[in-house]
């Protein structure tokens, strides 16, 4: 079985963005602890897990927690400890997550504001968080289908979501590193080499904090989203099936 945990802002709707497959068990961090989705979903059958951006957040930790439930980790253009490295000057959302650590009453109002124009402006608020796309990302940004529907994904995230979205958010921008020697179950890296949201020196020090890294991919000129897109079709092909990587 396969597990997608998504970003954020994001949802599970965020798969659709990138891939046409729609039978992998994504869970909704609304319907709470991701853990336990996974297990009365699962029971004790070991999943493949997949955690993109800040969802290899919650991946690492039900890897560390629950490493009999997991077959394989694959972690793709994943946001990693913050005290691994100087990482939050060359991330596009390193203010927010700055707020997040240092003010959290202002990240909490900004939140709030970001849920509001995403709700009456949506292509604007689409445009201004994919302003500085670079790489492969750049078609997606300019692409009105794509805007319109990671729009749609954000407003559920921002609105209905949001208290999801602060606490992981805040959960991440704490100390827990320590986590990390605990993922002991196989984990592929999956990053784009032009990728401005986890820069590639984040993806390269996880590698090297993780015990089990099986294999590191380099996307290049991939940035966010789009490695998300190139990653997938390997992850997601029948056994046995030979996709050419690129």
């Amino acid at each position: 079985p396969l597990v997608y945990l998504h970003g954020l802002p994001g949802g599970p709707d965020e798969l659709k963005l990138v891939s046409e497959r729609v039978d992998t068990f994504a869970p909704d961090l609304r319907d709470g602890p991701v853990s336990d989705q996974i297990k009365a979903r699962f029971g004790a059958t070991p999943v493949t897990l997949i955690g993109f951006s800040l969802g290899a957040f919650g991946a690492m930790r039900f890897a560390a927690d629950h490493p009999s439930q997991i077959a394989h980790l694959h972690l793709i253009a994943p946001a990693a400890p913050l005290e691994l490295g100087d990482f939050l000057k060359d991330m596009a959302g390193g203010p927010i997550f700055r707020m997040a650590r240092n003010h959290p009453w202002l990240f909490r109002l900004v939140t709030r504001v970001q849920a509001l124009v995403a709700r009456i402006a949506p292509d604007f608020f689409a445009r201004q968080v994919f302003a500085l796309s670079q790489g492969k990302d750049a078609p997606l940004a300019a692409d009105p289908t794509f805007r319109r529907d990671w729009s749609a994904v954000a407003q559920t995230c921002l609105s209905g979501g949001a208290a999801a979205y602060r606490a992981e958010s805040t959960a991440y921008v704490a100390p827990w590193s320590g986590v990390l020697a605990r993922v002991g179950v196989p984990t592929t890296i999956w990053y784009g080499t032009a990728d401005n949201w986890v820069p590639p020196a984040m993806a390269e020090a996880l590698a090297q904090a993780l015990p089990n890294v099986a294999c590191v991919r380099q996307i290049m000129d991939g940035s966010h989203y789009s490695t998300l897109a190139a990653a997938l079709p390997h992850i997601m092909a029948p056994s046995g099936d030979q996709i050419a990587f690129s």
